[in-house]
């Protein structure tokens, strides 16, 4: 076999990295890493305990009381896990060949129902935070609508019609069928 230049280039670019991988090697911190800030240290150890962390209160914080759960957040995973288990059964009846088809078509009809009342909700809540409200929940069930506001918020006649002509316009149902309700 003939030894060309490019055998003599791929050899060198191999014994090149082979040094640089050696050199790193040797020279990297083995015992603890420095942040960029140059105030916190952390050693080898601690690389990869991280725990993840959102606007949810784990079952952690739950179990050990270390956070208190807001009744909203703890009403938004309840709402959630009910229209996941709904929408599945629904999701179910109509894969299900031997089905019926007249109930084939009340599932499809309740299920465009249900996620139909889910953007409703979702854009009324919305709505309803960007006139200053910390936080909120909306239920839409059977032509009423049901609304929970945070008693922090001081709810005062004014808001309370603010969040009503929200309700109403979004929705279209009628005053008479909007509950407004403060949660501690």
């Amino acid at each position: 076999m003939k030894i060309g230049k490019r055998h003599v280039m791929l050899a060198g670019l191999v014994l090149a990295l082979g040094a640089a991988v050696g050199l790193n090697w040797k020279l990297a911190p083995t015992e603890r890493f420095v942040w960029p800030t140059g105030q916190t240290t952390v050693s080898d150890s601690e690389l990869g305990k991280a725990k993840y962390v959102s606007a949810d209160v784990s079952s952690d914080a739950k179990e050990t009381g270390t956070t208190a759960v807001s009744p909203l957040s703890e009403s938004r995973f309840n709402r959630q896990n009910a229209r996941d288990a709904v929408l599945d059964q629904l999701e179910k009846q109509l894969k299900d060949a031997s089905s019926d088809p007249v109930l084939k078509a009340q599932a499809l009809e309740s299920r465009t129902a249900h996620i139909n009342n889910i953007q409703k909700e979702n854009t009324t809540e919305t709505l309803i935070k960007a006139k200053g409200y910390s936080d909120c929940m909306v239920f839409i069930n059977d032509g009423k609508v049901t609304v929970l506001l945070p008693e922090s918020d001081g709810l005062t006649a004014d808001k309370v019609s603010v969040v009503t002509e929200i309700v109403t316009s979004q929705t279209g149902v009628q005053v008479k069928d909007i509950t407004i309700t403060p949660v501690k």
